[in-house]
């Protein structure tokens, strides 16, 4: 019987909460005969059964309401000060909460950017709560804009994949002509936890079920801010809709194919940066764009080719010396890391700069360089450094090197003039001559001709002179000599004069 009693007021509660009352009466249920309690028990259980099943369509209705609504997730929190020139999710909970008041932000624009509109709307709901006007989210305003997310919470839905704030526009924007002049066409999005009053639904032809199956537009698609290794790719959209760019080096990009970079907010003017590219290289790249309802546009295919690494690396200069010095020039030669330019400037003063020297170069960018100076003085040193410079123009000098150059060879014998005896006595004369450079001096003589130098006898001096002077003395008086000179400069080279001949006086009676 108790247990009885408890499933009676189960039966009322459940009845209650279903807006079905059940009136039993315990007196009845006692008084009753068994039969008919029975029935009434039997009758009871049919109507619980008949509960269950409506709470369960209930329970259905109640997940298809949630399903259709936009899959609405997450309630948000703002957990952090915000300022002009901010940007991110936290600006766009922001803007949706301050929205949620046409009076504190009238224009209702999600953004994400905390721009000029963002911070007079703040102002506004400063001076509603009677806070400083100062149109940032310091702590006071922090407080306040939390109190009333308590109040009235923002969530965020997804629609085919993608999150956004469910934010509440105001109706008056999407159909207003001022306010779409004001931002050039473009109505603000409806979230799907908005509900539009019938007559601007049906303005915007929202009120239709004909389903959305045409692909965004996609125009002007453009490269921007190319670098060695980046690139930002701009397009546009007749609707907003996701980006998407594939890219890679290889021709016939295809969704699928190739790296790719994306985003999921829905925007009409789409902007991707493309970043860790390789320089100078060619890149084929095609973008596609998704709406709300999944219709997906692709462009056909372009490309782009990166810039080269900037090079500001001088060349190393290596290996610097002289070859095939002779008295009146030489080479200078030296290596390059890379191929560069080549200079060399020289000159007999040290240090050699480029005010006092002369130089020698060459425009063509070589690794090993080969420049010859020429007209120089022999026997004489000179100073040098060499310059460099690479196809970016970063130029590398070296140290100050030196060098001699060789003497001139000389391989011409002096030449021998003003032969002459002279101070001719009994016994001796004078033999004189002059060479046009100074040389050595040597005498032979005979009385008999020619004169054999081998056996004739001779006189000699080894002191370089231009003016020679021999005197021949124990000669034999009333005599015929003859005689040949000869002179050798300091290289060597020898004149030999040819045959002459004096006669000595007679001997005096006296």
């Amino acid at each position: 019987m108790k247990n009885m009693k408890r499933s009676l007021t189960a039966i009322v509660v459940v009845g209650l909460i279903f807006g079905n009352v059940f009136v039993v009466s315990a007196q009845t249920a006692t008084t009753t005969p068994a039969m008919a309690l029975q029935a009434l028990i039997q009758n009871l259980q049919k109507q619980i059964e008949s509960l269950n099943a409506q709470l369960q369509v209930l329970r259905q209705a109640q997940q298809q309401v949630v399903t259709t609504t936009g899959d609405v997730q997450d309630t948000l929190k703002l957990i952090k000060q915000l300022r002009e020139g901010s940007s991110g999710d936290d600006v766009k909970l922001l803007q949706a909460i301050l929205a949620a008041d046409v009076s504190v932000y009238p224009e209702g624009r999600i953004t994400g950017y905390y721009g000029k509109l963002t911070a007079q709307a703040v102002k506004r709901f400063q001076k509603l709560y009677k806070l400083d006007q100062v149109g940032n989210v310091g702590p006071k305003t922090l407080e306040k804009i939390r109190e009333q997310l308590e109040k009235n919470p923002v969530t965020v839905e997804t629609r085919n994949g993608v999150k956004t704030i469910c934010a509440i526009v105001p109706p008056g924007h999407l159909i207003a002509p001022g306010w779409l002049r004001k931002m050039e066409g473009v109505a603000p999005i409806v979230s799907v936890c908005q509900t539009l009053p019938p007559g601007i639904a049906a303005k915007l032809g929202l009120a239709t079920t004909t389903p959305d199956t045409t692909a965004p537009k996609i125009s002007d698609v453009e490269i921007k801010n190319i670098a060695a290794n980046s690139v930002k790719i701009e397009w546009e959209t007749n609707e907003p809709a996701t980006s998407v760019i594939w890219y890679g080096t290889a021709t016939s990009v295809s969704i699928g194919n190739g790296l790719t970079i994306s985003s999921t907010t829905l925007v009409r003017d789409h902007e991707l940066v493309l970043s860790g590219l390789s320089a100078s290289t060619t890149y084929y790249y095609i973008v596609a764009s998704a709406d709300v309802k999944g219709n997906t546009a692709t462009s056909s295919q372009r490309s782009f080719t990166t810039l080269l690494i900037p090079d500001t690396t001088t060349p190393i200069i290596s290996n610097v010396l002289t070859a095939s010095t002779t008295a009146n020039g030489s080479h200078v030669q030296w290596t390059t890391n890379e191929p560069a330019t080549s200079v060399a400037w020289y000159g007999t003063s040290t240090p050699v700069t480029t005010a006092n020297g002369v130089s020698s170069s060459s425009s063509a960018l070589v690794s090993g360089h080969d420049l010859t100076l020429s007209g120089l003085s022999a026997n004489t040193t000179y100073y040098y450094m060499v310059v460099s410079a690479d196809g970016a123009g970063n130029t590398a000098t070296s140290s100050q090197y030196s060098f001699i150059t060789a003497a001139i060879l000389d391989t011409t014998a002096p030449a021998i003039s003003g032969i002459a005896a002279t101070s001719t006595t009994s016994s001796a004369s004078r033999i004189v001559w002059t060479t046009n450079e100074q040389a050595t001096g040597k005498l032979w003589y005979s009385t008999s001709t020619p004169v054999v130098t081998t056996v004739a006898p001779s006189a000699s001096n080894e002191t370089p002179l231009f003016d020679h002077d021999f005197l021949l003395s124990g000669l034999t008086s009333s005599t015929t000599y003859y005689y040949v000179v000869s002179s050798g400069d300091a290289a060597g080279n020898t004149s030999t004069s040819t045959e002459a001949m004096f006669q000595t006086l007679a001997q005096s009676a006296y």
